[in-house]
């Protein structure tokens, strides 16, 4: 008996067949930045951006459980990981600009990518401005059961030692207490 998944044949008609195989390339791109590959994660992230061009207002086309993947994850996802390679310039507008796209309903994903605004500006020393994004993260996340963003806050928040005597500092912690208990 032959296995037949409608689902699966969807996502990779989507994804493959119609050139819309830009998010296997983002995955590659995090991948080489967490292992400090600069030129594979740019070449990862051009290709990824190349083959989303041709499928560029076409989204709707995509099945209903896939249609996240969007120029919106796309614009996030590659300034995710140009932050995990410290290109924290190229990384803020870029991040800044997904999270503006994204609506109230993504509240988990703008939870994280809030994290991850406040890590790029924490890396270009904006100390005030990392704060704050934080303190949307933590906002966000507080009404989430997500682990996984609960932890990137709490990382945060130890990258936040060698300044916890600055003001945006102290004030981000009291929130944090107020927030987690």
């Amino acid at each position: 008996m032959a296995f037949h998944n409608p689902s699966i044949e969807d996502y990779l008609r989507f994804h493959l067949d119609s050139g819309r195989a830009r998010f296997p390339e983002l995955r590659e791109a995090f991948a080489h930045a967490t292992l400090r590959d600069a030129a594979s994660c740019h070449q990862a992230i051009g290709r990824s951006r190349d083959a989303y061009e041709p499928a560029r207002g076409q989204e709707g086309e995509a099945p209903s459980w896939v249609r996240y993947l969007d120029e919106t994850k796309l614009i996030v996802d590659t300034g995710i990981a140009l932050a995990k390679l410290d290109e924290s310039e190229r990384a803020e507008p870029l991040i800044a600009e997904g999270l503006r796209r994204e609506t109230g309903a993504q509240q988990r994903g703008r939870a994280f990518h809030a994290f991850w605004l406040a890590t790029a500006q924490l890396q270009q020393g904006k100390l005030d401005a990392a704060c704050h994004s934080a303190g949307l993260a933590l906002d966000l996340s507080a009404s989430l059961d997500s682990p996984r963003v609960a932890g990137h806050v709490h990382e945060f928040h130890q990258r936040l030692a060698p300044h916890g005597r600055e003001t945006p500092v102290l004030a981000f912690e009291q929130r944090m207490r107020e927030a987690l208990g």
